[in-house]
């Protein structure tokens, strides 16, 4: 196999940090890295690819330090027992070498560490580096104002609760997080570098700075918070990763895209086209007291560039609000958003092409019989899966077969399930938690079971079909409200009635539902706190922005 790393001492420093919106790239588990890592030590020395790391994130967090008025000269870098600890005395080095002043401390637990681990405390050394080892009846290090601490204590390893004085350091450093400015190596220790989850205590970091690929847990759960800004640099290892995949070396990949790759899956819009165009689409649900569920994701839908709208209603008087529905009028009619047709089941089966079944459906008898009528349509739909809808499939084996039954009857229809864990849960037989554990095979198993794009929503929502496996990378706790998953929905029926396939459908709308919380326009900040409502126009601001900027590039 001819070499494909381009590593050597001379280009140590010359870092290639990429962020994940900034370029499309492979997201590996600890499994798939320790392969990469296999396959690359085949090519070049060990203790080089540790020198780069190391060296390079030095680089960088002087890079980002003489731009801030905070920072004092003061570096504490904490080095575990493992590699972790020797990327850490190789960023003590070269921060020493550049003129900080730096204390480096170790946690060794009396073990003697790898031949690589023990290189790296010989390079700090000649580097002017005394290690500090730090024992249990020492004070922990002073952490000042400004002072940059640096983690390397535990690295992408962790798999159960930090113990003794690791757990102790990673409590001191973030007790003091709010007056320092901390790098975690590779991933903040105590986190799970596989499910973002945290066992124990984990380093809450404002920088992490990510080796030879960008890791799942970086970008799920609560990893996507204690990362802070998050940088990938793949220590010239792309070409040896590309062709590893290429030849299924290393299983199924998840991949992340980045905006550039997103907006090459905008919908396309021309003079020429029309409203039939853009897709006509069938909102079903609304039970009594839950009518406002559909409305937002036919708002949703409609905002978003399709062509019409119809809603199909289980209990029509319901939304008392002024902008609304007046008191008892019936048949519906939503005065806000007078465009939105008001259709009876199967007239409005007839009249689209694409459906939205779940917002608030409900599980009666009623809602039962029109999921039944939906599946039992000679036409065929595109179809959006949510809510209730999901729920009912998994609790009516009946219901099961029927489903089973249409995706017989019409394999070329798009079929995207929308779940939250909970839901996922229901449908795979199992609990939360087990889901939350471990959310790829979670995400794998629903879409083959029920030959599905399925969207398991959350911190770094997965899209995933048989084929397929992307997370997402927008986002934040404003969508963390009523009703955001109505408009996700909506959102996604609007993607495939504007010819959008399924998965591509899921993915950008996804996409698009994160990026609308984040700044916009000549907004300084993105949203913490919003409604669906909002979320939904913002959306609308976001695609039309993008669909302006695509326009410009494309004459």
């Amino acid at each position: 196999m001819p070499e494909l790393i381009d590593l050597h001492p001379e280009n140590l420093g010359h870092a290639n940090w990429q962020q994940v919106d900034q370029k499309s790239m492979p997201v590996l588990s600890v499994k798939q890295i320790r392969a990469l890592e296999q396959a690359a030590f085949a090519q070049v020395d060990s203790f080089l690819l540790m020198q780069a790391a190391g060296v390079r994130s030095a680089l960088k967090i002087v890079d980002q330090i003489v731009h801030s008025e905070t920072h004092s000269a003061r570096c504490l870098v904490l080095a575990g027992p493992g590699n972790n600890g020797g990327d850490a005395c190789i960023v003590a080095g070269e921060l020493k070498r550049k003129g900080l002043q730096v204390d480096l401390y170790q946690l060794t637990e009396g073990k003697t560490g790898s031949k690589d681990r023990m290189q790296a405390v010989l390079w700090a050394l000649a580097h002017g580096i005394q290690p500090i080892e730090l024992e249990p009846d020492m004070p922990l290090p002073d952490i000042q104002n400004g002072t940059v601490v640096v983690d390397g204590l535990l690295g992408i390893a962790c798999d159960r609760p930090p113990q003794g004085l690791i757990k102790q350091l990673i409590q001191h450093v973030n007790a003091h997080h709010h007056k320092a400015r901390v790098y975690a190596l590779d991933c903040p220790s105590g986190l799970n570098s596989d499910t973002g989850h945290v066992p124990g205590v984990a380093i809450q970091a404002h920088t992490t700075f990510s080796y030879l690929a960008c890791k799942h847990g970086l970008l799920s759960q609560q990893g996507k918070g204690l990362c802070g800004e998050l940088w990938v640099d793949s220590l010239n290892c792309d070409a040896l990763l590309e062709n590893l995949v290429k030849a299924d070396k290393l299983g199924s990949v998840i991949r992340v895209f980045s905006r550039h790759e997103q907006l090459q899956r905008l919908p396309m819009r021309s003079h020429e086209h029309h409203k039939g165009s853009f897709g006509s689409i069938a909102v079903l649900g609304g039970q009594q007291g839950m009518v406002g569920a559909c409305v937002l994701s036919a708002r949703a839908a409609l905002m978003l560039g399709c062509g019409r709208v119809a809603l199909s209603l289980l209990h029509e008087a319901d939304m008392h609000l002024p902008d609304v529905q007046r008191q008892g009028q019936t048949p519906f009619l939503d005065l806000m958003f007078p465009e939105i047709m008001n259709k009876g089941i199967e007239e409005n089966l007839a009249f689209a092409d694409t459906a939205v079944v779940g917002p608030g459906l409900g599980q009666s008898e009623d809602a039962l019989r029109m999921v039944c009528a939906l599946l039992e349509h000679d036409k065929g739909l595109n179809m959006v899966w949510d809510a209730d809808a999901l729920n009912m499939l998994a609790a009516n084996s009946d219901l099961r077969a029927r489903f089973k039954h249409y995706r017989q009857k019409h394999p070329g229809k798009a079929m995207v399930f929308t779940p939250h864990p909970l839901e996922a849960a229901r449908l795979l037989q199992s609990t939360t938690e087990m889901i939350q554990a471990d959310r790829v095979q979670a995400a794998r198993s629903l879409a083959t079971q029920f030959d599905c794009t399925v969207v398991l929503k959350g911190t770094g929502s997965l899209i995933c079909n048989a084929t397929q496996l992307e997370i997402n990378t927008t986002g934040g706790p404003a969508l963390a409200t009523a009703g955001s998953g109505d408009v996700l929905a909506g959102a996604v029926a609007a993607m495939l009635g504007q010819g959008l396939d399924e998965f591509e459908a899921a993915s950008f709308a996804v996409y698009l539902h994160g990026l609308a919380i984040e700044p916009l326009g000549r907004e300084r900040e993105g949203l913490f706190i919003s409604h669906a409502s909002e979320i939904a126009q913002r959306m609308k601001s976001c695609l039309n922005h993008l669909l302006s900027q695509s326009a410009r590039r494309n004459g």
